[in-house]
């Protein structure tokens, strides 16, 4: 069993939810002062807290509980017929690891996808160094899986890797790619990677069911949720 640890977390002031209408949303974040490694962060994953950048936080909203952690038991994992004929659709595409350094070409790639996905949005003005922040900077290992037609780059995911666990942090693509499913395939290629690492879970962040943004995740069936500090299969 793991080594029960304490850590200093900090709360946020009330702010507009991304995700629900009319909500305020607060955060826990851990220390920034505090560093942890890889085995560390995986045990925080396991308790529902997710990193943007190295910044290690989780939902602590007073009065709602909407934003569930999700995580899929990858050996239990069924595909769906529609899952099914994405990944047929995409046969042609490759799913390679690479180097979760800095590239050119997938800052280029992130860009035209915030502005087709979230025009306006704070992330579609990201520079070098907000972007570097945001996908580039980790905690432990991460790499990012390059999905192309030939040579051309239409998706990455960035993915961090742990002993008993793949977590999926972030996945763009090309706009011009849109009816791939491309969002959809990613995940399922990173199951499948889990697969063949022999991981227990890919953990896919925060489900929300009352939000469009999230309701993809629950497609991926059967899915864990988080509640009550109780990993619950659906």
């Amino acid at each position: 069993m793991p080594k029960k640890i304490e850590l200093p977390l900090y709360i946020s002031p009330p702010n507009t939810c991304d995700y629900l209408r009319d909500e305020q949303s607060r955060s826990l974040f851990l220390s920034p002062d505090i560093s942890i490694n890889s085995e560390i962060y995986e045990q925080l994953l396991s308790t529902g807290f997710r990193r943007s950048g190295t910044t290690v936080y989780k939902p602590h909203c007073e009065h709602c509980h909407a934003c569930l952690p999700c995580r899929i038991r990858v050996a239990d994992f069924k595909l769906s017929r529609s899952q099914k004929r994405t990944l047929s659709k995409n046969s042609d595409l490759t799913f390679t690891p690479v180097s979760s350094a800095f590239n050119d070409e997938h800052f280029r790639l992130y860009l035209d996808y915030q502005a087709f996905k979230h025009p306006g949005g704070s992330m579609s003005e990201f520079d070098q160094t907000a972007y570097k922040q945001f996908l580039c900077q980790s905690i432990g290992r991460s790499i990012f899986y390059e999905t192309r037609l030939g040579k051309k780059l239409v998706a990455v995911s960035v993915t961090d890797v742990f002993a008993q666990a793949l977590s999926a942090v972030y996945t763009f693509f090309d706009p011009d790619f849109a009816s791939r499913s491309l969002g959809t395939n990613s995940v399922l290629q990173q199951i499948l990677a889990a697969k063949n690492h022999y991981k227990t879970y890919l953990y896919l962040g925060y489900y929300i069911q009352e939000s469009k943004k999230m309701a993809y995740k629950q497609k991926f069936r059967p899915f864990e949720l988080l509640i009550n500090n109780t990993w619950q299969a659906y």
